[in-house]
């Protein structure tokens, strides 16, 4: 398989400026039902720094669900996560600073365009990295695009500021449902890169893939549903 090596030397700079972190995410004995439905049962994994892992299973598995779980999306389920010693359901809002969840379809504000939902979310999440933002949209080759409103973008190019919003807020964990859907050959190729480049840095990622994104990484680990 072809490892990636970042194209940009200053985004790869500025990203090389995250500090390590050393807590892992530890997932014990997590089931969930709907009514009388069990959706799985006694899922037990951990995600460790540094690492990537890949979520796959079967359609209606419950893929998605165990994200939103290992997000704090969904808090309905049985048994417990642990970010290093404490119980995430104890973190409350601290929580969500370590960990962000990007679901299949991107949550932008639609009214409003790319550059204004860019500052929207990184002042919601107290960040001013204004050099790592435009080495993100050149990147993404999103400069065109800045001024558009949102609902006027295909599906692909809303991805990549979903993306780009992520990568700016930077928690220690990145939850990826189905990141590399609507994305072209170019920006999968970005988004590799800058997974790569943050798992150098301790970072995390939990991922599912039904498009073979993952394919050209060449160390993953994989959980199965």
């Amino acid at each position: 398989m072809k490892k990636f090596h970042h194209t940009n030397f200053k985004l790869h700079l500025l990203l090389s400026k995250v500090i390590n972190m050393k807590d892992s995410l530890l997932i014990q004995n997590i089931s969930k039902s709907y009514n009388d439905t069990t959706v799985f049962k006694l899922i037990s994994f951990n995600i460790n720094p540094g690492k990537i892992y890949n979520l796959s299973g079967p359609n209606g598995a419950g893929k998605t669900t165990l994200m939103k779980i290992v997000a704090s999306q969904i808090l309905d389920y049985s048994g417990e996560i642990f970010l290093g010693k404490d119980n995430i359901k104890d973190l409350d809002h601290y929580y969500f600073t370590k960990v962000s969840y990007l679901p299949p379809l991107p949550n932008l504000y639609q009214h409003l365009s790319v550059k204004e939902n860019i500052i929207f979310f990184t002042r919601l999440n107290n960040i001013g990295n204004v050099e790592l933002a435009e080495s993100l949209i050149d990147s993404f080759n999103l400069n065109d695009f800045k001024s558009k409103k949102i609902y006027k973008l295909s599906d692909g190019t809303k991805k990549k500021v979903s993306i780009l919003i992520l990568f700016l807020i930077n928690p220690d964990f990145f939850i990826l449902d189905e990141p590399y859907t609507y994305l072209d050959s170019e920006a999968i190729n970005v988004l590799n890169n800058l997974i790569i480049n943050s798992t150098d840095k301790g970072k995390s990622f939990f991922i599912t893939d039904n498009s073979s994104g993952l394919k050209d990484i060449e160390f993953f680990e994989s959980v199965k549903l």
